[in-house]
């Protein structure tokens, strides 16, 4: 890994955090997560990943977020659409997150003339009784449960000032702020989940935290994250992992502008790649006027070219992430990865998400410069050089007779390798994952 590459995980320690969720969210159901404290100071949240999968009319809603406090203080309440049974919420392998982050990074590729000889193409005893206080009957605890590390506790209420009251009754620390927006939520029909740390977990900080799972029935696409933003530090960066059905299309953000950057370029020479791509989706994702978005990965049935080192997807992947492959086509899926960032005045609305933006595949693909290659590949910030060199002008690269092989100047094709392989003669440089508004990175 090349030097300046962050470590690639969530828990206490590091910005870039994973979370997933599989399947799409409903309006005013499902949310990114806001952190509550048992303790004097909440925690606060600066990075997530969220997968988003819908299938069948089920949502599978998958969690894990950046930690920054004392994790034995880790706390979420989770907008959801109805009571959920004990068997609808699971932990999840981090491992599995881990490598979807890693599959669908951006990459630093090397090519050489050979390579293109032929293109192809238990609830705690925390006075949960009910309310806030004994004549409080607006709030109700409608089930709790012990998922892994997690009590769990599920609530309805039909006021606000209600909600927030039993939360700071039961030893939570609740923004002020956070009663306008539990009221939209509520008017909207939502129940509430709310995960704290067990206290007898073992957890320490430091420890990483199990992605905690939701599966509901669901036929809508919004994901709330605004009321998130009262724990922002700032700005605050989300990864949305989706995958649908092969011919759905890829999934998009349908009430924020989206952004695009410069990819399949070669970087100019003493470049450092991470700093490089860091710059462009700071760019992309400005933190004044309109919060935007990026694609940063799209691709069919797990394929890439090339691969990362952490390979293609597999079906414990898929499975975790709630998607059920139809088999009968050979998986037939398109797995999306999306990036958005937003301060909370940027936050203006919920994500309204949706599958069929666009079919085709799209990476964060970066080439090391080739002098030879400048007739295949633009440069980074500089475009196609005037007089470029070319595979062609090298003796001895081809066989004799074999020009028809070569694709002609000017065509610029992208190099072609299958699901699973690097393809013959490339060489692996560097992944960049992990890619938040807040990049410390491991040395």
């Amino acid at each position: 890994m090349a030097d300046g590459a962050p470590t690639l995980g969530y828990g206490g320690r590091t910005p870039g955090t994973a979370v997933l969720l599989s399947l799409l969210i409903p309006a005013a159901s499902a949310f990114c997560g806001t952190f509550v404290s048992v303790g004097d100071d909440a925690p606060t949240n600066s990075g997530s990943y969220v997968s988003v999968v819908q299938q069948a009319g089920l949502t599978t809603l998958t969690m894990a977020n950046d930690i920054h406090g004392n994790v034995g203080d880790f706390a979420m309440v989770i907008p959801v659409p109805s009571v959920l049974p004990e068997e609808s919420i699971h932990v999840v392998d981090p491992a599995v997150f881990d490598h979807l982050i890693g599959y669908s990074a951006a990459r630093l590729v090397s090519y050489d003339c050979e390579d293109f000889e032929v293109d192809t193409a238990d609830y705690a005893d925390s006075g949960a009784d009910g309310g806030g206080g004994e004549e409080d009957t607006a709030t109700v605890v409608e089930a709790q449960y012990v998922v892994g590390e997690y009590n769990v506790v599920i609530l309805s209420s039909t006021e606000s000032s209600s909600l927030v009251s039993w939360l700071q009754g039961n030893g939570y620390t609740v923004p002020s702020a956070s009663a306008d927006l539990l009221a939209e939520y509520i008017a909207g029909g939502s129940y509430f989940l709310a995960a704290q740390v067990r206290a007898d977990a073992g957890v320490v900080d430091g420890d990483r935290l199990s992605p905690l799972q939701l599966i509901y029935a669901d036929t809508g696409g919004s994901l709330p994250i605004r009321l998130g933003t009262l724990n922002s530090p700032g700005a605050q960066d989300l990864t949305i992992f989706g995958a649908t059905d092969l011919g759905a299309g890829q999934l998009a953000i349908a009430n924020y502008p989206q952004s695009t950057i410069e990819t399949d370029c070669m970087l100019p020479t003493d470049t450092n790649f991470g700093e490089y791509v860091d710059g462009l989706i700071d760019a992309a994702l400005p933190t004044t006027g309109e919060a935007h978005w990026i694609t940063e990965y799209a691709w069919d049935n797990g394929n890439c070219d090339p691969c990362t080192p952490d390979g293609t997807l597999t079906e414990t992947d898929l499975a975790s992430m709630g998607f059920t492959p139809d088999y009968h086509y050979g998986y037939a899926y398109t797995f999306t990865r999306l990036h958005i960032r937003y301060t909370p005045e940027q936050a203006t609305q919920d994500l309204v998400l949706y599958a069929g933006a666009s079919t085709g595949s799209k990476q964060l693909r970066y080439i090391e410069y080739n002098p030879l290659l400048e007739d295949r590949f633009p440069v980074c910030g500089q475009g196609y050089v005037d007089d470029p060199g070319s595979c062609d002008d090298t003796a001895g690269t081809r066989d004799s007779g074999s020009d028809d092989v070569w694709t002609p100047t000017g065509a610029r094709p992208e190099c072609g390798c299958g699901a699973g392989s690097a393809g013959a003669g490339l060489l692996w440089l560097a992944v960049v994952g992990g890619l938040t508004s807040r990049r410390r990175r491991a040395r």
